[in-house]
Order: C-alpha cells, then sequence, then structure tokens
C-alpha cells in the first residue's frame, strides 16, 4: 500500500513508500481504509527537521476513513461505517487523573499516529474501535478531516473560555485555523468577532465568514481600532493561530478586566507581560493543543449544522510533493486535503 515518510535526502522533504496492509489487529481494533486526509502544518514540521530528527514513520492525523474489518469484541462500529478520531489521538489508558478528567491527550501513556509507528497519511491503518467516532454516511467526509484538529482545537481554545455571548473576541492570524475559529465564534458562540491578520484575501474571507470587524495589523493601529470598537473595555479573549511572536504581545496588550488569551501558534519564545497587569486585571493566558472526543464530537455537530464550513481544496494524493513543497515556501494559501480514490 501507499504511505508518505519524511524523507531523509535533503533535497525531498517526504517521499512514497510502498509498505504491507496491517494484517493483525486486536480484538478491540479495526482495521480502515483512508479516504481523505488533510495536510496539517505539524505534517510539516515532522518533516523539516524542526521538531528534530526526522523519523522513519508516515505522517498524517486529520483523516477520515472507511472501517474494513472490526476485531471481535469491537461493538460500537461495522464495516463500512465512517469514522475519524482527534489529531491522531489512538489510545490512552483511562485511569489516570487527565483521563478521569476528560483530558485524554494529557495522558502520560498517550498514543498518537506517530508514536504507533504510523501515521494516516497512507492507505490503511490499525485503530483503536473506542477512539474511532462514526460521522453519518451523507457527512461532506472531506470537510470532516479539518474538523479533527484544526477545527477541534479552535473550537477548544473557545470552550476553554468559557465565553458569554456577545463578548469581544479578536482572533490574530487569519489563515486556515483563523477562518475556522472566526465560524465557531461567531456560530456556535455568538461572539463579537474581530480578525487581525496582513494578508488582504485572507482578510476578505474573514468578513465572508462572518467577522464584525477586520484590522490589518500593518496598515493600521491596532489598539486603537480595537479600544474603539469595544467601547474602551478592552478583549473579553484573544486567540492567537500565528506563530509569528510579536502578535502573542499584540493580543496580550489589548485584553481587557477578565480577558483570556489563548495560544494556539507555536512560535519559539516567550510572551511580554506585566505580572501586577495579570493580577490586577485578572487575566489569564493557557493554550489549546488539541481537543478530546467528546470535544470532537461537538465540533463536528457544528459542521453538521453547517455552523462551521471549512475552505479547502481537494487534489489527489497523488500530488502530496508539490504540497508539502509549498507549504514548506509558505505559498499554500488555502487549507489541502488530499483524495486517496483519485
Amino acid at each position: 500500500m501507499r504511505a508518505i515518510f519524511g524523507s531523509k535526502d535533503k533535497n525531498k522533504l517526504v517521499e512514497l513508500k510502498n509498505v504491507e496492509v496491517p494484517t493483525n489487529i486486536s480484538e478491540d481494533e479495526v482495521l480502515v481504509k483512508t479516504l481523505y486526509c488533510s495536510l496539517c502544518h505539524s505534517d510539516l514540521s515532522a518533516v523539516n527537521g524542526e521538531w528534530g530528527e526526522v523519523r522513519e514513520t508516515s505522517v498524517g492525523h486529520e483523516s477520515i476513513a472507511e472501517v474494513v474489518r472490526v476485531g471481535t469484541s469491537v461493538k460500537n462500529l461495522n464495516v463500512g461505517d465512517f469514522v475519524v478520531g482527534p489529531a491522531g489521538l489512538r489510545g490512552a489508558c483511562q485511569e489516570c487523573k487527565y483521563c478521569l478528567r476528560g483530558e485524554e491527550v494529557f495522558c502520560d501513556e498517550v498514543v498518537f499516529t506517530s508514536s504507533r509507528g504510523y501515521g494516516t497519511m497512507q492507505d490503511y491503518t490499525v485503530e483503536k474501535a473506542e477512539f474511532s467516532i462514526k460521522v453519518p454516511k451523507d457527512t461532506d467526509l472531506a470537510s470532516a478531516c479539518i474538523i479533527t484538529c484544526a477545527g477541534v482545537t479552535v473550537y477548544k481554545g473557545l470552550k476553554l473560555a468559557k465565553p458569554i455571548k456577545g463578548d469581544y473576541v479578536a482572533i490574530f492570524g487569519i489563515g486556515g485555523l483563523g477562518n475556522i475559529a472566526i465560524e465557531y465564534a461567531k456560530n456556535v458562540f455568538g461572539l463579537k468577532v474581530i480578525a487581525v491578520g496582513s494578508n488582504e484575501k485572507s482578510l476578505d474571507i474573514a468578513k465572508s465568514k462572518g467577522a464584525d470587524l477586520i484590522i490589518n495589523w500593518k496598515k493600521e493601529d491596532v489598539d486603537k481600532v480595537i479600544k474603539e470598537f469595544t467601547n474602551g473595555k478592552g478583549l473579553d479573549l484573544a486567540m492567537v493561530t500565528s506563530s509569528t511572536l510579536d502578535q502573542f504581545d499584540l493580543a496580550y496588550r489589548n485584553l481587557g478586566k477578565l480577558g483570556k488569551l489563548c495560544s494556539i501558534g507555536l512560535p519559539n519564545g516567550s510572551i511580554n507581560t506585566n505580572i501586577i497587569d495579570i493580577t490586577l486585571g485578572q487575566k489569564m493566558v493557557y493554550g489549546s493543543l488539541v481537543g478530546t472526543r467528546e470535544d470532537l464530537i461537538e465540533a463536528l455537530d457544528a459542521l453538521y449544522q453547517k455552523k462551521v464550513v471549512p475552505d479547502f481544496e481537494v487534489v489527489s494524493i497523488n500530488e502530496f510533493e508539490k504540497y508539502f513543497k509549498l507549504m514548506d515556501e509558505n505559498k499554500l494559501h488555502t487549507r489541502v486535503v488530499f483524495d486517496f480514490n483519485k
């Protein structure tokens, strides 16, 4: 079967390998056939050396697949079902304090795609049935891929803030993550949304997604515009999906009293904050790594209700090298979903 791996060749990011289809599944597992898998920036980070030495594993974690075989003890799935999982989550102990709190992604024994030895950017994978979420047959399957990582991550970030309808939220970084965040913020949580970015095309898309205000931080005085729009109160929530460090400082600076800063972007650096300001304003800084199974079910529900409609391009998996290269060169301006049947 086909599998996309990070390449040891310095002139290539990724390469296609022919590997054996898994044949052995445990009683609580399912063998699934990949239908679609979307390209995430973390896939690039895994193969370009950003996270250390390129590992000999296939990549990918945002996928939807069809069940083709079930283990003897599996009761929740049948052959022919379509399934997804939260960002390649494949297992957790279910007994530790994190699992018991419903936050299995922080389990010390958590199993993600790469730690299992393979990702989902290959024709077949073996998954734990209890970590595989069934989706309706009439779902837009390619869209569901995007919700499994990008969608559920921004949804969880918003959910953790416990916002009140009408709160002011600013999304810093208007790309694939940012535009999905706008839809969740506006259509699920009922917030007043400010989109902060520098690419005019992306800001136009943000407006079409429902942003109440768009700000080009390269051309406008962000502090002044936000202060005016929030009637001098500042932001209730700032979500930073950008990996540009100064966007975090800009976001924090515009928080109002009781304001919260949600970090999703992953720049290597620190936020400049004033401890007195944090204390007197009772402010909070937190992160959103990825959602759990419960979060993904909730995030998918917004997709089913068409409250969230991701923008993306579907291309053949055979074009994988082209799109990894475009992303690496910062020339990929839309989310890409690989079709394994093309």
